[in-house]
């Protein structure tokens, strides 16, 4: 088996590894929950311009104005809808990072357990070697008192 000295120094790899993918996953989070923030806004706006329209729609919109409004509704919405895209892109990239994240965590609770594991049987073998010496010197002590 690996000496568990150089295990340590591969377990401290993932640990960094791990430290990194946990940020990605953070940052990755933080841009979709920002892009949120901004439909939210965005549509917020919407409702509100459509509002403020119907509420002077009584006062007869010309015909140039009215155009203008429309155009000016489905740029919105054409925004609307980006922002929707970018923001199935961000829960995608969530999602690559969330089972990134996972297989690190894997990898390094595995070197973990090996790395107990291994010091375990060695710390068995010196506890049967020490053993074995009290043995032998309980022995030699004994043969050494025979007349």
């Amino acid at each position: 088996m690996a000496d568990p000295r150089q295990l340590v120094k591969v377990l401290e790899l993932a640990d960094k590894e791990l430290e990194a993918a946990q940020l990605q996953l953070r940052s990755a989070r933080s841009q979709a929950d920002a892009l949120r923030e901004q439909l939210k806004s965005l549509e917020s706006f919407r409702m509100d311009y459509v509002r403020q329209a119907a509420e002077k729609t009584g006062d007869k919109l010309a015909a140039n104005h009215y155009q203008q409004y429309y155009h000016f509704v489905a740029r919105l919405d054409g925004a609307i809808d980006q922002q929707h895209q970018q923001i199935q892109a961000a829960d995608q990239a969530v999602t690559q990072f969330q089972q990134r994240w996972q297989q690190v965590q894997q990898k390094q609770k595995a070197l973990s357990l090996l790395i107990d594991k291994e010091m375990g049987r060695r710390r068995a073998r010196a506890e049967k070697r020490e053993q074995a010496e009290l043995d032998e010197f309980a022995l030699q002590q004994f043969l050494r008192r025979q007349p």
